[in-house]
């Protein structure tokens, strides 16, 4: 007993949160700062096009489309940089690749315009895989659904925190002054993450040998569960990418003030949060089926909602914001699966992967919207309802390939 106590005494005291988990909260302040720089580069984008530059909707769309196009090009090369240089600076750079993209907010010259826009996606694509690897780096499974939800924040809080702001300064100083702003927060955002101490590798083998890591990929991508894995990311993004095109214009054209459109961006997103969090604690909670299948049924509803809706303000606020904020708890969603589906060792190429075809579900979902919506406002909606229900029908499918490679392992995860 008194060795018991001898012991318990000179066990070192715990050590304050802030300290032991510092370079996480550094890292979600990193995200927090992304988010801030990414929401009124994509939400008022389409505005400055159809306004500035007399684009019609569909042009605007086309040049969200060649972004993503190259995004979904240097997805793989992403998570292979990410491998080898480290995740730290694959985040420091993309930041640093938003700050010239935002540019494009100074410039009215076409080509220019387009050439920057995708600088600022394959950033997207870098601060994404380089911030999610880092984080799975720093931290362990336990509350990976919950972290996965604050890491999320990053981009939906910070977004919620930026839309006012930039809605504000847009009216009243116009793009020039948003565009310098967002130049400003991505160096900042870039000098953040170089802060950030560097965590070792994944133990893939593939550190120092990004030829050997890239050509893996193909091993991977043929397991029928990780195929059904990239079809439940690429559905409902088609309709979030659908979604970043219109639903800013649509509120535009209701409305008729930049104003009306940063509130209904910051309402979305402030939902979005809060939706997060819970779909991440859920997991955590009751295991991946449940929530996920639910969430996939909320996005159907919304989807419906909207096809009907949508020629209204206030169904584009109700079925808009719900519908996104489903999309983001699938996101949040989204690492427990991977967690599920593949080894520890691989999830840096199946992040990679699910990267790929995120940017290929944006290029079809804008697309879609700026093509349909020329014929009838709620046809995207209804397009993209028949890709989630089949997403849907994905989950149920995916969850039984998942209860077979669990009982084949003897292990149950969800």
């Amino acid at each position: 007993m008194k060795n018991t106590q001898a012991a318990s005494s000179t066990r070192a005291p715990a050590r304050p949160f802030l300290i032991t988990y510092w370079p996480v909260v550094l890292l979600l302040f990193a995200q927090l700062l992304a988010g801030v720089i990414i929401s009124p580069m994509r939400s008022f984008f389409p505005i400055y096009a159809t306004e500035q530059l007399a684009y019609t909707a569909a042009a605007a769309a086309s040049i969200v489309a060649v972004g993503q196009f190259v995004g979904m090009i240097t997805s793989l090369i992403g998570g292979t940089v990410s491998d080898s240089i480290g995740h730290k600076w694959a985040l420091a750079w993309g930041l640093a690749a938003s700050a010239v993209g935002s540019a494009f907010y100074l410039t009215r010259a076409p080509w220019l315009v387009t050439a920057l826009w995708i600088v600022g996606v394959i950033g997207l694509t870098f601060i994404t895989l380089g911030g999610q690897s880092y984080l799975n780096a720093a931290v362990g499974k336990a509350n990976l659904g919950a972290l996965s939800a604050l890491y999320n924040w990053g981009f939906t809080l910070g977004g919620a925190l930026s839309s006012p702001g930039a809605g504000w300064l847009l009216d009243l100083h116009g793009f020039g002054a948003l565009g310098w702003a967002l130049v400003g927060l991505s160096l900042a955002g870039a000098v953040t993450a170089g802060l950030l101490p560097r965590q070792p590798h994944a133990t893939t083998g593939t550190q120092g040998a990004p030829l050997r890591a890239l050509t893996s990929y193909g091993d991977i991508v043929r397991r029928p569960i990780i195929l059904v894995l990239g079809m439940l990311r690429f559905l409902p993004t088609c309709y979030y990418g659908m979604a970043m095109v219109l639903l800013p214009l649509l509120v535009k054209m209701h409305s008729g003030s930049n104003t009306v459109v940063a509130l209904f961006t910051t309402i979305m997103l402030v939902v979005a949060s809060l939706a997060q969090i819970v779909a991440g604690r859920a997991a955590d909670r009751l295991g991946r089926r449940a929530p996920t299948l639910f969430t996939y049924s909320i996005l159907i509803v919304a989807t419906i909602g909207a096809t009907f809706f949508s020629d209204t303000l206030w169904g584009i606020y109700v079925f808009g914001i719900l519908g996104v904020s489903a999309a983001w708890a699938l996101s949040t969603l989204m690492p427990t699966l991977v967690a599920d589906a593949a080894p520890v060792e691989e999830h840096g190429r199946v992040f990679g992967f699910l990267h790929l075809l995120w940017n290929g579900g944006m290029i079809v979902g804008s697309l879609i919207g700026g093509a349909l919506v020329e014929i009838a406002v709620g046809l995207p909606f209804a397009v993209t309802t028949v890709f989630n229900v089949a997403a849907l029908v994905l989950a149920v499918l995916f969850f039984r390939l998942i209860a077979r490679q669990s009982k084949s392992s003897g292990a149950t995860h969800f």
